[in-house]
This record gives structure tokens, C-alpha cells and sequence, in this order.
């Protein structure tokens, strides 16, 4: 049977450790709020560098295009000083063919260029658009992030004092009762020590205890309840 007197200490305790258990789940809350925001931050800089390199990539092939009817180009001026000076007829309708070839390259290659360049001034304005939505989801990450950092500081801080109360409540108790009262904890969790409620009720389990267990505890006794096993007190 539990002391009365030491109740109010073990109920302090118990408090203590009630706090302790919400601001682990808030810090662990935090952390996970952080790891996703950071995944998000990473995935919104892969998006956009994917977006940069297909435009960079349209870039390069506008560039081996003009190059290429660069190329085509130098070959007609080639096939056309050479037209000049040929003798026989089959070679001087190898070099127009030479030429015609250049110049049908040259069209299709032109058609894929204005086909390339529309594509990248498409993929440059809509780019614009979405580098402001970038910018703004990468501030507004930034802001949260700052905020679970004070957050996360805030809450070690108090966990700190809160752990410090802990040991000090626990030092003042008896290490038989306090034996006891961790072995309950093990078993069925926080909280340990709970109030009579409404109709003779545990307030841990809400099993309606038995009239003479009733009547201990309006007498003033700690009893265990029969059900769950917490120490069952009534609240004046």
C-alpha cells in the first residue's frame, strides 16, 4: 500500500515525467518536419536543375545545327568553284548533286533549328514562371527551417530543466516506493498514479472499482486498481 504522504511528490514525478514524454514526441516531431522539408528543398533543386540542363541541352544541339549548316554551306561554296573548272559532263553532274545534297540538308536542317529555337524560348518562359515558385517555396522552407532550429533549441533547453526537476524528485523519494513506481510505469505506461473519476471509476482504465475498494479510496487510501494496476487516489 502507498504512503499518502508521499503522494504529492510522486504525483509531481509523474508530472515531470508526463512533460519529459510530450517534449521527446515534440523534438522527434521537429526532426521529422526538418528531414522532410530538407527532402524537399533537395528535390525542388533536382527539378530545376533538370529544367536548366534540358534547356542547356536544346542549346548545344542549336549549336551543332549551325555548325552544321555552316558546314553545308562551305561544301555548295566548294561544289560551286569547282563547277567551273570540271571538263566532262558525268562530273559536273556529280558536283550539283554534291550541291543539291548541301542545300536539302540545309532546309532540313534550318526546319529543326526554328523548331529547336521555338522550343527553347518555350521551355525559357515557362522556366521564368517556375524559378519565382522555386524562389518562393525555397524562402518559405528557409523560414520553417530557422523556425523548428529556434524550436528544436527552445525544447532541449526545457527538456534540460525539466530532466534536472526529474532527478531531484526522484532523489527525495524512497528507493522502494520509487522501485515500485517504475516497475508500474514499465507496465503500463504513464500515468502511473490516477484520480477516482465520475461513478467510483478508475481514471486509468475506467473500470468501476468494487464498493469496498470504493469506500478505501473516499477514505482517504491508495489502492491498486484491480483491473490496470494503477494506484488509485481520490482527488479532494
Amino acid at each position: 500500500m502507498l504512503e499518502k504522504g508521499l503522494l504529492k511528490v510522486l504525483l509531481k514525478l509523474q508530472e515531470t515525467q508526463m512533460s519529459i514524454e510530450r517534449l521527446e514526441k515534440a523534438q522527434k516531431k521537429l526532426k521529422e518536419e526538418e528531414s522532410r522539408l530538407r527532402r524537399e528543398f533537395s528535390k525542388l533543386e533536382e527539378e530545376e536543375a533538370q529544367t536548366l540542363l534540358v534547356i542547356k541541352n536544346i542549346e548545344s544541339q542549336i549549336r551543332q545545327i549551325k555548325e552544321e549548316i555552316s558546314r553545308c554551306k562551305e561544301g555548295i561554296k566548294r561544289a560551286e568553284s569547282r563547277l567551273n573548272m570540271v571538263r566532262k559532263a558525268q562530273d559536273y553532274k556529280a558536283l550539283l548533286r554534291e550541291k543539291a545534297k548541301y542545300e536539302d540538308s540545309i532546309i532540313k536542317l534550318s526546319q529543326d533549328l526554328k523548331n529547336l529555337e521555338t522550343e527553347k524560348k518555350e521551355r525559357e518562359s515557362a522556366y521564368a514562371k517556375e524559378k519565382k515558385v522555386f524562389e518562393r517555396r525555397y524562402r518559405e522552407i528557409k523560414e520553417e527551417l530557422e523556425y523548428i532550429t529556434l524550436e528544436q533549441e527552445n525544447i532541449s533547453k526545457k527538456l534540460k530543466e525539466v530532466k534536472g526537476q526529474e532527478q531531484r524528485l526522484r532523489e527525495s523519494i524512497p528507493s522502494q516506493v520509487l522501485m515500485e513506481y517504475e516497475k508500474l510505469k514499465d507496465h503500463v505506461g504513464l500515468p502511473v498514479i490516477v484520480s477516482v473519476v465520475s461513478f467510483g471509476a478508475c481514471g486509468g482504465c475506467g473500470m468501476t472499482l468494487p464498493a469496498t475498494l470504493y469506500s478505501k479510496v473516499v477514505s482517504g487510501q491508495i489502492i491498486n486498481c484491480p483491473n490496470c494496476g494503477r494506484w488509485v487516489y481520490y482527488e479532494t
